[in-house]
């Protein structure tokens, strides 16, 4: 969930644009910026528009001047490094925009400037064919910015092949158990008592200082604040998990392990806290086998999946060889290939049972190497195929697991559109997906093509363990069919943070929040009551409303600001938005408010 602070100067350059007459906007921020290069002082014109930030009503005008103004700023960073800046001089430079333009502060300006500052410039440098439009069109999508020169690669899909009857042997046997974990974000740093409202992206450590009142202090268990977990509040729900549940058969992690003080990671605290977590898992979890994936904080710098070909300094290679041998202690040794290749594999768990775990954080557009190279990362879309295919032909079912959910607005477009018609293709033999990255609990439901009614795939995303920004920590079980292995139900478990927190030498009461058949009233998980559940959400506010309430697992600080006749359209819009286009058209509905019925 974090952004590069190169792509968030733009962003904020955007809103400074928004306060000047519209035709002038251009010439503002180029010679704004431009003279940023070369003086200590900010321009006054430019000072004072950011001093009187505002919003243009209009969203298509809007999204046209921000991307104008992104165009330019990043064409002046770019021409003032290939006209003969140094490192050093870049460095200044970034620390002026990124002062002026976030309300960071100093420590984490310099700091993710420091971080990215070597693969920024690596890029600059050697992608050369760099534009404005292509870091506006990559970095800011969801502004609807375009590339005139954008590629648009494909990866080949073979025809649907007809589909061989398989015999299975349908029997009677009791559903496998599955633990789904999700975004822990564990922080090393973590002090309960400590400044939870601080000026900085992450708070709760004792660089924070003490809070200025009482409930801006960090619980014990967590905090609703921007605040991760503490290692004891982990370890004592592994506790819980091997006390109050019979043994699983399998455990997915989909990723986010390093917690949200990217401004200031280093490769050996990212190794060191990734150890520290699967070491946990095998302890708690003993001879049950673990899925986990990578989320996309697991890299140094945060975000980043570097291509092959890069000097040491810059690549991320070390995660995916980490994975290679921390993951051993649960995957066959032929999936070692391809997790040193970008972080993805498939397992065979059961004859006619097939895993594959991707790394779909290389489409997330603040991994900046997509500026360098967008083109299918490290094959893994075309490996997907090959895969799907391959199982398809030995009658396999398959779940994929995958960080970054379907639809996630800040995917890249065209790996989006590419998983998409991947989806669709193999359809039939993929019976659930599960994702992690938005710490929401949600659904995404896939529709035929040729007939919108008709739901053809499902992905779960079990919510998060953290409680950045806002949520009740949670975890979610499935009971998961023996003969399909299709997702037969499943329980989402929480505690109240606030409850907790009134005692620290208690543990938290975990409870179980909802099952999925009861609360949204299936017959059972089947695609055509799926389908029916998403008619009967348009219809019933009462049943928007619950899954809004359960998004952030029902606290308070996420229930405060209700949910609208706008918010629950945007919501349900979302859960049949498979791809970042159809996303970013979600984002953008604006429904005349009614007063509700319920």
């Amino acid at each position: 969930m974090h952004i590069s602070v190169f792509l968030i100067l733009a962003f904020n350059i955007f809103l400074v644009s928004c306060h000047n007459h519209h035709n002038e906007i251009p010439q503002i921020i180029s010679h704004g910026v431009q003279t940023l290069q070369t003086t200590r002082t900010v321009p006054q014109r430019l000072s004072s528009a950011v001093k009187n930030i505002t919003k243009i009503p209009d969203r298509k005008l809007a999204n046209d001047i921000f991307c104008q103004s992104c165009e330019l700023v990043f064409n002046q960073i770019i021409e003032y490094r290939r006209g003969g800046a140094n490192r050093d001089s870049m460095i200044t430079y970034f620390q002026k925009l990124c002062r002026l333009f976030t309300d960071w502060g100093g420590v984490a300006c310099d700091g993710y400037i420091n971080i990215e500052i070597d693969t920024v410039l690596f890029i600059i440098d050697n992608k050369k064919d760099l534009t404005g439009f292509r870091v506006c069109a990559i970095a800011f999508q969801q502004k609807t910015c375009k590339d005139p020169n954008m590629k648009k690669w494909t990866v080949a899909i073979p025809p649907p092949r007809r589909h061989a009857h398989h015999q299975h042997n349908h029997h009677k046997a009791a559903p496998l158990k599955l633990l789904h974990l999700t975004d822990f974000h564990y922080d090393p740093l973590y002090q309960a008592g400590s400044n939870a409202a601080c000026d900085l992206p992450l708070c709760c450590q004792q660089s924070n200082g003490p809070p200025s009142k009482p409930s801006n202090a960090a619980g014990f268990w967590g905090d609703y604040h921007v605040c991760d977990i503490p290692w004891y509040t982990i370890t004592n729900f592994t506790s819980y998990l091997t006390q109050n549940h019979a043994n699983f058969d399998l455990v997915y992690y989909t990723g986010d392990i390093i917690s949200h003080r990217s401004w200031a990671t280093t490769k050996d605290h990212n190794v060191e806290s990734i150890q520290k977590i699967f070491k946990l898992f095998k302890d708690t979890f003993n001879t049950t086998p673990v899925y986990p994936i990578l989320g996309n904080h697991e890299p140094h710098p945060t975000d980043f999946y570097s291509p092959g070909d890069v000097s040491p300094k810059i690549s991320t290679q070390w995660v995916f060889d980490l994975m290679a041998i921390e993951w051993a202690r649960w995957l066959p040794n032929d999936t070692s290939a391809t997790i040193k290749t970008g972080g993805y594999y498939t397992v065979l768990v059961k004859p006619k049972f097939r895993i594959v775990a991707l790394n779909s954080n290389v489409c997330f557009t603040s991994n900046l190497w997509l500026l360098y190279d967008d083109d299918d990362p490290y094959g893994q879309l075309k490996w997907l195929v090959e895969v799907l295919s391959e199982a398809e032909k030995k009658g396999e079912k398959v779940h994929i697991l995958s960080h970054i959910p379907p639809g996630e607005v800040l995917c890249l477009q065209r790996w989006s559109n590419q998983f998409h018609k991947i989806v669709n293709r193999f359809a039939p033999i993929i019976v659930a997906q599960f994702n992690g990255h938005t710490h929401l609990d949600e659904l995404r439901l896939f529709r035929d093509a040729n007939n919108t009614k008709k739901i053809i795939n499902v992905a779960y995303n079990a919510g998060s363990f953290t409680t950045f920004v806002r949520f009740n920590p949670n975890y979610r079980t499935y009971n998961i069919d023996t003969n399909d292995y299709r997702v037969l139900d499943y329980d989402q478990y929480t505690f109240n943070l606030t409850k907790a927190n009134q005692d620290k030498n208690k543990s938290p009461e975990w409870f179980k929040l909802y099952s999925f058949k009861d609360a949204y009233g299936l017959k059972n998980t089947s695609y055509d009551s799926l389908a029916d559940m998403l008619n009967r959400m348009s219809k019933n506010h009462t049943l928007m409303q619950q899954y809004f309430r359960f998004q952030g697992r029902e606290s308070a600080p996420a229930m405060a600001s209700g949910c609208s006749d706008n918010c629950q359209a945007k919501l349900r819009c979302a859960i049949t938005a498979v791809e970042a286009d159809e996303a970013i058209q979600c984002q953008q509905i604006k429904k005349k408010t009614k007063k509700s019925k319920h």
